[in-house]
């Protein structure tokens, strides 16, 4: 199923969600926007709707990479001609060198990972957020992951599960982790091969059992 779709059920799935924990139109409202992103969480194990939307494009990495490689490298070349040699000399132009390398073999799943690195600090940042750095924990793992894998089980829904628990005991949200859990388990029903347009279903009981519901 596509990153939209999953995204409009777990929005649904979000709001109701919402609203049975406290029945007024805000808490629906917050609710619809957290299922929303539950519901395409899931699938950051691919390329899809959820990890394109929150890292930088490949491109726009790689222009970035190499051109701050290649001015490092031109800045260190005319310092050598002016200033003559520097003690640095092995540290900007290792790293010039390697901003290079590293631009012309990134693939869109590292900047993945790069991205989960980053909401982990992000949590050092935030007086050491639990749930922010279990975020960006599960934001790696999913960039190693093969797709339908861990994060379509219910061992992602029990990670998935502690991370709403953190972010709620810091940001006590009303339904934050109904229509969290809603959203998430959503995007699993929807994967399922009970629905036609599914090829493959979901392994819900990985690593213990991998038969395909």
């Amino acid at each position: 199923m596509k990153g939209t779709s999953h995204l409009l059920i777990g929005t649904a799935a979000g709001a109701i969600a919402g609203y049975t924990a406290q029945p007024d139109v805000k808490t629906a409202l917050i609710g619809a926007m957290i299922g929303g992103v539950s519901g395409v969480a899931p699938d950051l194990d691919t390329n899809g709707l959820a990890s394109n939307h929150i890292t930088v494009s490949k491109k726009v990495s790689k222009w970035l990479m190499e051109t701050a490689g290649i001015v490092i490298l031109l800045t260190l070349v005319y310092q050598t001609f002016t200033e003559g040699l520097s003690s640095d000399i092995y540290l900007y132009g290792g790293l010039g060198l390697l901003l290079l390398i590293v631009s012309r073999i990134i693939t869109q799943r590292r900047m993945l990972t790069i991205t989960g690195v980053l909401v982990m600090l992000l949590g050092f940042v935030l007086g050491e957020s639990i749930g922010i750095l279990l975020a960006g924990s599960y934001i790696i793992m999913a960039s190693f992951l093969p797709h339908r894998s861990y994060t379509h089980s219910l061992l992602g829904v029990a990670f998935y599960g502690f991370i709403l628990h953190y972010l709620y005991a810091e940001w006590p949200i009303d339904g934050m982790v109904a229509a969290g859990l809603a959203g998430y388990l959503s995007h699993l029903a929807a994967d399922m091969k009970l629905l036609p347009v599914n090829r493959r279903g979901v392994k819900w009981f990985l690593p213990i059992w991998k038969q395909e519901f």
